[in-house]
């Protein structure tokens, strides 16, 4: 069954635009993992200093394989005194 998530980060202004170049780096080496339905970086027009984040993986297996990869741990040890806020992270699964 196919796993979502929808991931919120608040930027420090001064980090933003790093930050937004990191995730368009992190989106690009994601979407090639071999689990990954979607990886897609948004922001909100009225909210320049967040970055919203959803992904679909085919499975559990799937996103612990991209929390696994080289990618993402050296994204999440850089990325930790950029951010104004935790990431707010919501795993999600479908109704049907």
């Amino acid at each position: 069954m196919s796993v979502f998530i929808f991931a919120t980060l608040q930027c420090k202004p001064e980090c933003t635009a790093a930050v937004g170049a990191a995730m368009r780096d992190m989106q690009q080496a994601s979407r090639q993992e071999a689990g990954c339905q979607q990886y897609q970086v948004l922001q909100p027009a009225d909210q320049p200093d967040v970055l919203h984040v959803f992904e679909a993986y085919q499975d559990m297996a799937a996103v612990e394989a991209h929390r696994a990869a080289a990618h993402y741990l050296a994204y999440r040890e850089w990325v930790a005194d950029k951010l104004a806020a935790p990431v707010e992270v919501k795993l999600l699964q479908p109704l049907d």
